[in-house]
Order: structure tokens, then C-alpha cells, then sequence
């Protein structure tokens, strides 16, 4: 791995799982005055199926952030006969948003695994996330692996994994070349193929045992993050 000099991370669900996300949505759920009467788990249930129409109405740009956000408070709300205005969808999210980061806990042996690396290799993270990840990586304990200006967020720049230029944004910052890249991250299209078609290598975190969908070669498959030690600190 000493060829390497630079990894590059995926946040959610990679280094930050969903717990925070469900714990969040369901104490949202259970203090606002609009729906602290309805059931919280089929709340929820709803809340994570997302329609595959408003997945491709954000990925085709027809939907901002802040627009797919309330879309899929609205797709939940639709099945208790419920259409709260924006106002007050905005001011739930927002409530989630306090609640949910609130649940964000940090982890020492990530945090550990994460400062080892940092001592062989420049460190980024590249995300999607729909919600603040400078303010995630605070949670976890991570901000001074992770500088707010090493963190290249999706809708900062107006681009979305896969698109190439995102892939490229770190490194133009770090000055360093795909070919001298790892990316890390749960999602075969965003983290695997979209990287190795970027000409980076990539490490997949396959934690439910999902099978690749094109013919991609990944450097490496894992089913926890924390399982790339080995992989990249033995330089024997």
C-alpha cells in the first residue's frame, strides 16, 4: 500500500452508520406537536422507503437538497392523510436535525484507526449527505482528522457521486494523482465504480452482503471499516 497517498472516505454508512438517523426521527417523532400521536416505527418505515421517482428527481438535479428533504416528509406524511405545509415540515426537519445529531456518538477505535492512518496518508472525506457532514464529523470526534477543508460535500459543489468532478475536487486540493488514490465507501456505484472509473482504487464496505452490480474490480472487499487496518498499515 506504500504506492498510496491519499484516502478518501464516504461518510454515511461507511464511517457514521444510521443509527443516529432512526434514533433521531423517532424522539422527532414522539416530541412534535404534529405527530407525537402517530406511530413512531411506521413513521419511520416510511420515512426510509424512498421512492425511486424522488431518488431520481435528486440524482437528475430536478429536486435541490433542501427540496428532496421535504419530499420525503411529505411521501410519509401521505400515508397517515396528513399534507403539512413547508413551514412546518421545515420546522420538523429542522427538530430532527438537533435530535439527530444529538445521537451521534463517538467511537475510540475509529477515532484511533482514523488518526493511524493520518500518519501515513492524507485523508478526505467525499459525500452525498443530504445533511450538515462538517457538523457529523464534529460529533464523532473526527474534526481534527478531518479539517472542514478536506471534507467535499456534494451539494457544496453542485455535483453528486458519480460525477467525476467530485472524485477530482480532492485531489486538485491535495495535489495528488487518481492513480495514487484509495476510495472507501459502502456504495458499489458511488464509492466503487464511480472511483475506479475515476482511475482511483477502491475499497468496498459491503456490510450487508450485497452483490456488485457491474464488473468493477475493487482493491478490496470489508464488511466494517475498521477491518482496513490491516489492509493499509501493513507495509511489510
Amino acid at each position: 500500500m506504500k504506492r498510496y497517498k491519499l484516502l478518501l472516505f464516504d461518510l454515511d454508512d461507511t464511517l457514521l452508520y444510521s443509527d443516529w438517523y432512526k434514533k433521531g426521527l423517532v424522539q422527532t417523532i414522539g416530541e412534535h406537536t404534529l405527530t407525537k400521536n402517530l406511530d413512531a416505527a411506521l413513521f419511520l418505515k416510511k420515512k426510509l422507503h424512498v421512492p425511486s421517482h424522488l431518488i431520481e428527481k435528486l440524482k437528475n438535479r430536478e429536486f435541490t437538497p433542501e427540496e428532496f428533504r421535504r419530499a420525503r416528509w411529505q411521501h410519509a406524511f401521505f400515508h397517515f392523510d396528513m399534507t403539512p405545509d413547508d413551514e412546518i415540515i421545515n420546522e420538523i426537519d429542522t427538530l430532527f436535525l438537533q435530535r439527530g445529531f444529538s445521537c451521534i456518538e463517538q467511537d475510540p477505535s475509529l477515532i484511533q484507526l482514523l488518526k493511524d492512518l493520518g500518519t501515513h496518508y492524507k485523508l478526505g472525506i467525499v459525500t452525498n449527505a443530504l445533511y450538515d457532514p462538517r457538523q457529523k464529523v464534529y460529533k464523532m470526534g473526527l474534526s481534527k482528522v478531518f479539517p472542514n477543508d478536506t471534507i467535499f460535500c456534494a451539494e457544496e459543489l453542485g455535483l453528486r457521486k458519480p460525477d467525476r468532478e467530485l472524485y477530482y475536487a480532492p485531489l486538485k486540493y491535495f495535489g495528488i494523482k487518481p492513480e495514487e488514490t484509495v476510495f472507501i465507501g459502502d456504495s458499489w456505484v458511488h464509492d466503487v465504480a464511480g472511483a475506479i472509473d475515476s482511475g482511483m482504487a477502491a475499497i468496498w464496505i459491503n456490510t450487508r452482503g450485497a452483490v456488485p452490480t457491474t464488473g468493477h474490480s475493487p482493491y478490496a472487499v470489508v464488511s466494517d471499516v475498521k477491518d482496513i487496518r490491516n489492509l493499509l498499515l501493513d507495509f511489510k
